[in-house]
């Protein structure tokens, strides 16, 4: 592989376990691999049959090897270690239940954990499910779409944190003169001054989850500020996500450049924005087998979304899936407890379109939220799956959906609407993400 760090030699060995016979590459933070591999990819080495005491040594190993702000995390799931020295970062994890570490040697593209979390906010959090138009009968022309979802979050200072961010098809000039007028709004930025954005998180590299960033950014790039980025996309190598995956990367590295932190999460990483703490459950790393290490065995790309999982200021907790599949539904039953996917609300996975019938008990949600529209959650093959989490629910009628805009708080252990919003803009209108003009057929 390209990467100039060789995790055999910068990084110290893990002591412990057998080693697999062989890498993974784990993927750039914001370099176009789409041809070939860069100097930012990660590399993983995964060890089997380790021992709780092997991570402990290890950490002390990092120490011993001169590897600085070392940060350590320990939840019910996994033992987490991360560092860096000499321009190189380490991140390694252990899994309890299957007794294996992931050892993930990574360049200084990537944040630090240790570099990112900040503050206490005064004021209190609301969520936002944000309006996207979707085909109104649940499928795909030239101008709509039946998928995309975007969140918002205005956190306790009243930056945001937002979540992906819908498809082309649901971007057409007025929708996203529309996002940007809500989010000045929601955040209470005055016109003609900047949004300051906390974190923006990409679930995984579908189309449908990416497009609202691209716009905004490049047709408003002096609106924002940019703080921080949170995702981990495997290398296309492994992995290959849709096109527009590269024009994201692009916009993203332009904010890089006006000093935007960037952080490549890895599973058993924390960290908290004004006060709202933030738990990586699961990656696409995760999935990997220590059989055949170089490769990525989950058949739906859906698989590579990262779970997330919110906790507010006042303790109310959110599960973002992303879009979320049953693959991974079967390997994190196993490896992460139920304590941890407890959650007050859900974020429906892959907008409805399949069963998680395992892990929505296990979260065990009150409240649900659904990317898709009314009549997308009742259609003949979306009804059964969406009867399935209200099963779950305090009162199946504690489910909103994304064709209305809809602002939570939590209060007094309820999720409560605080204002609903009627939708901003219909069918495309031709125009592609770099904001240029098109015939709509």
């Amino acid at each position: 592989m390209s990467n100039p760090i060789d995790p055999k030699t910068v990084i110290p060995p893990f002591e412990g376990g057998v080693p697999a016979e062989g890498f993974y590459n784990a993927g750039p933070v914001l370099a176009d691999d789409t041809r070939w591999t860069t100097p930012e990819d990660a590399i993983m080495k995964i060890y089997a049959q380790t021992a709780q005491e092997d991570f402990a040594r290890y950490v002390r190993i990092l120490e011993a090897a001169g590897f600085e702000d070392l940060w350590i995390n320990e939840n019910a799931a996994f033992s987490a270690v991360s560092g860096h020295c000499d321009g190189a970062q380490v991140y390694a994890y252990r899994t309890k239940a299957t007794g294996e570490v992931r050892l993930i040697c990574e360049t200084e593209a990537s944040t630090p954990v240790t570099k990112i979390s900040r503050g206490v906010g005064q004021g209190t959090e609301e969520i936002c499910q944000y309006a996207l138009y979707y085909d109104p009968e649940n499928g795909h022309s030239s101008t709509t779409t039946n998928c995309g979802m975007f969140y918002a979050v205005k956190l306790a200072d009243s930056s945001l944190f937002l979540i992906d961010g819908g498809d082309e098809l649901q971007c057409s000039d007025e929708a996203v003169a529309g996002m940007l007028a809500f989010l000045r709004e929601f955040s209470g930025v005055a016109e003609g001054e900047k949004i300051r954005i906390s974190g923006w998180f990409f679930t995984h590299a579908h189309g449908d989850h990416m497009a609202a960033c691209i716009r905004l950014l490049r047709t408003y790039p002096d609106a924002f500020i940019l703080d921080g980025v949170y995702l981990n996309f495997p290398s296309s190598s492994v992995a290959r996500g849709d096109s527009e995956k590269i024009l994201l990367m692009d916009t993203l590295r332009e904010f890089k450049e006006r000093d935007a932190a960037v952080v490549k999460l890895h599973t058993g990483m924390t960290f908290s924005l004004a006060g709202t703490r933030f738990d990586v459950l699961y990656t696409h790393e995760d999935a990997v087998k220590p059989e055949n290490p170089s490769v990525y065995p989950f058949r739906d790309f859906n698989c590579t979304s990262t779970v997330l999982k919110m906790t507010t200021k006042s303790g109310g907790s959110v599960m973002w899936l992303g879009d979320t599949n049953v693959e991974t539904e079967a390997l994190v039953a196993k490896t992460v407890p139920a304590e941890l996917w407890k959650s007050d609300v859900v974020q429906i996975a892959h907008h409805c379109f399949n069963y998680l019938s395992t892990l929505y008990p296990m979260i065990d949600a009150n409240w649900a939220m659904l990317p898709n529209s009314v009549f997308g959650g009742h259609t003949p093959e979306n009804d059964p799956k969406r009867r399935e989490v209200e099963a779950v629910l305090a009162d199946p009628a504690n489910l909103w959906y994304e064709d209305k805009t809809t602002v939570f708080r939590f209060e007094d252990g309820q999720y409560k609407v605080v204002r609903e919003l009627d939708r901003v803009g219909g069918e495309h209108d031709g125009t592609d993400l770099l904001g240029r003009k098109h015939p709509v057929n």
